[in-house]
């Protein structure tokens, strides 16, 4: 181990095994010499003179060092190397921070894969400046932050890739032409998350995705560019129109309006089983129903297992803010819809929970008026049945396990309450946007009653409450009950129920 603490004169190597000598300088070390050919750790911090490691030209090379498996550069503000990927390849571990062009750079190789997380400084205008990829790598996990954009050679390099984050950066990839001629390249990458890009980042992901046949995970965070989402058809006979309609009027429009179209190919119908969109405010799915016989919005990613939408105000404003472009997403057992637009309504919620669907989980935040008004079960003439004998029509019932929701009118209703009353057991209600509200109704806590599996139930921000729903210690089912920045007057309450409810959590 070798440790360079505090030098501050520090700016060149030297090698005083002979005449010739290794600096920054002069002539060179032959490329078969070694220097420290037996270090295996080395660590160099607070040298604000060091220009970099003893190598020609700063190129890292994988002659020098050859035992080396750690590597440390921190505070050195003018320390510059171009490292080959092999050389960091045979190393377990190399961290620099604040170097000349970056802010951070951290690889480590362990048991559970290799990955590598750069963050750039304004003046690092190319990955090569800092890495080069000499040969294809194993990386599985690459972090690119305030980083230039992947080029195709870069690309076609990653070929272990499951993993690719890319955050506050210009560009998400730079043009994808050429690569491997006339052969269609891919990569083996399943999750994506891009946040806080400023390109045209719209048509460089519309680019990227069909390269990316694996692709499970997808995160789109603060890409205000993105303004338009077209998903692909999930039938196969139709992807030439849907082809051709979006190739001539959606890329054209996007073309002469800039608008920033975000095109998914047929291919994730089959892949895609997790999406997150994330402060999108001007994103709007478009409605191409014409592609799809009965079907538009997200219909065609059949595999779809859970959806996340925060802060993406306009998605579903085409679709008059209700969920039928969800609708058949049969996969489905997680839903997330916050801050989707004060007007959205849980119509085209039915058939995600009940038979064909799988919806377990569902959190809709900041439409006060989701459920207003919803009867799912709603009363029908009796029948008459063979025999002149009348019977109702059976009730059909939920498949929904978990709820939190902010519309406690719409909620606690009993046409919804009786509907999830065999199936959910954990809800959270939550008060924040509920100024003045001191109790609940007498038909609110009577609805509360119908929801007879319930276990775990949550209030959160009740601020004015003064009343829990009576009857709690009816609920034969709940195990638990919290109490999150609510009233002091509720907390009290809440204390009284303690040994009769199981487990009580105030906070």
């Amino acid at each position: 181990m070798v440790i360079l603490i505090g030098l501050g004169s520090f700016e060149k190597w030297v090698y005083t095994g002979g005449e010739q000598e290794s600096s920054m300088g002069g002539e060179l070390l032959p490329p078969d010499s070694h220097m420290f050919p037996f270090l295996q750790v080395l660590i160099i911090r607070e040298c604000p003179r060091l220009l970099g490691l003893p190598f020609p030209n700063h190129i890292v090379s994988l002659d020098w060092f050859p035992k080396l498996q750690e590597l440390e550069v921190t505070n050195c503000r003018v320390f510059s190397s171009v490292i080959l990927i092999s050389w960091i390849e045979s190393m377990c571990r190399v961290m620099m921070q604040n170097v000349k062009l970056l802010a951070h750079f951290w690889y480590s190789k362990s048991s559970s894969g290799a990955e590598l997380a750069i963050i750039g400084k304004a003046d690092l205008h190319s990955i090569d400046q800092v890495l080069v990829f000499d040969k294809e790598t194993g990386l599985e996990t690459l972090r690119l932050d305030k980083c230039p954009p992947l080029e195709s050679k870069h690309l076609l390099m990653l070929t272990s890739l499951k993993k690719l984050i890319v955050v506050d950066s210009d560009c998400l990839v730079g043009p994808l032409g050429g690569g491997q001629g006339d052969v269609e390249w891919q990569l083996p990458v399943e999750d994506i998350w891009i946040e806080g890009l400023n390109g045209n980042t719209g048509d460089e992901l519309t680019e990227l995705l069909p390269h990316l046949p694996r692709l499970s995970e997808l995160e789109i965070w603060k890409c205000q560019n993105i303004k338009k989402l077209v998903v692909g058809v999930d039938v196969q006979q139709k992807t030439l129109e849907a082809s051709e309609m979006v190739g001539g009027e959606i890329t054209t429009a996007a073309e002469e309006e800039d608008d920033g179209v975000l095109l998914f190919p047929p291919h994730l119908s089959d892949s895609l089983l997790e999406l997150e969109f994330y402060w999108c405010e001007e994103l709007v799915l478009v409605n191409l129903p014409t592609l799809v016989p009965g079907g538009g919005g997200l219909q065609a990613l059949r595999s779809l297992q859970r959806l996340r939408i925060q802060n993406c105000p306009k998605l579903l404003s085409t679709f008059s803010f209700s969920l039928e472009p969800l609708s058949n997403l049969s996969s489905l057992t997680s839903l997330e819809l916050d801050n989707c637009g004060e007007d959205l309504k849980c119509q085209g919620l039915w058939s995600l929970l009940t038979t064909g669907g799988q919806l377990k989980e569902l959190t809709v935040r900041g439409s006060h008026r989701f459920f207003a008004g919803w009867d799912p079960n709603p009363r029908q003439a009796l029948e008459v049945a063979e025999g002149g004998e009348e019977q109702q029509t059976q009730l059909v019932l939920s498949t929904l396990r978990e709820l939190g929701t902010d519309d406690i009118a719409g909620l606690l209703a009993a046409p919804v309450c009786r509907f999830l009353s065999s199936s959910l057991t954990k809800l959270a209600l939550n008060g924040y946007w509920l100024e003045g509200m001191e109790r609940f109704s007498k038909e609110q806590e009577d609805a509360l009653q119908l929801l007879s599996s319930i276990q775990e139930l949550k209030f959160l921000y009740f601020k004015d409450l003064q009343q829990l729903p009576a009857g709690l210690r009816n609920l034969t089912s709940l195990k638990r009950l919290g109490i999150y920045n609510c009233s002091e007057v509720l907390k009290q309450q809440c204390r009284g129920l303690e040994g009769t409810i199981p487990g009580v959590e105030i906070i």
